[in-house]
């Protein structure tokens, strides 16, 4: 679960440009993720610039992006099954299991990380940006200085349209448009009947929506949190 919250944002944030949803079923023995990820084409473009992050062969580096991503989850001891296929021409799709989040965010990040939190009957997120390191300890692509500037730690007291304008000289006219209309948005079942729910929007019985455009994320000038409880 912890894998899929930071792999989601993460592969979002490659740059902007991205639809990324979140299909996350949490149960008592094993958990599952569905990850579907849609970047725009000169998004792209722009991120091949960037020579130090250049494949080879035929991957172009979202392609290359997701390929590391899945690496980085099957290589873990909480997580198996790790399956991430190209479904589109800019479109892809990601499955895996797991066992324990707690256990799998630490393993990923190499520490203690607070970002995620889940008891026997709780789940609860919240990512600030006191607490954002964490976030580039589990996914070290997010403190290349190459992509770092554009994200929340360069950016402390910008405005929507600051960064906007920022944008549209480091990538083009294209980037507010295609920033504006980014999403990130979590599918949540628990394995049990929801008692409470913050910042999230209850949808069924065990099931929750979180969800929110991605320049929030950006410039996490204001935390991104929810939290569920459950019987």
């Amino acid at each position: 679960m912890r894998k899929i919250l930071f792999t989601v944002i993460s592969a979002c944030i490659l740059l902007s440009g991205c639809t990324v949803t979140e299909t996350l079923t949490l149960n008592n023995d094993e958990s599952a993720s569905v990850t579907d990820i849609s970047v725009e084409q000169f998004f792209i473009d722009v991120l091949t610039d960037f020579q130090e992050f250049m494949p080879s062969g035929d991957e172009n580096i979202m392609d290359k992006a997701i390929t590391s991503f899945a690496g980085q989850i099957e290589d873990t001891d909480n997580a198996y099954g790790t399956l991430f296929v190209k479904s589109g021409e800019n479109e892809y799709t990601g499955t895996f299991n797991f066992e324990n989040i707690a256990e799998l965010a630490d393993e990923l990040g190499g520490i203690d990380q607070s970002i995620i939190t889940q008891t026997e009957n709780s789940l609860s997120f919240y990512c600030d940006i006191d607490n954002y390191t964490e976030l580039e300890a589990v996914v070290p692509f997010l403190a290349d200085p190459n992509v770092s500037v554009y994200l929340a730690n360069y950016n402390v007291g910008y405005s929507e349209q600051d960064y906007y304008d920022m944008m549209v000289f480091a990538i083009g006219e294209q980037a507010p448009e295609a920033i504006s209309g980014s999403t990130i948005t979590f599918n949540i079942t628990v394995p049990g009947r929801i008692t409470s729910v913050e910042g999230a929007v209850q949808t069924g019985d065990n099931t929750i929506q979180y969800s929110f455009p991605l320049i929030d994320f950006l410039l996490l000038s204001s935390p991104l949190s929810f939290s569920v409880q459950w019987v």
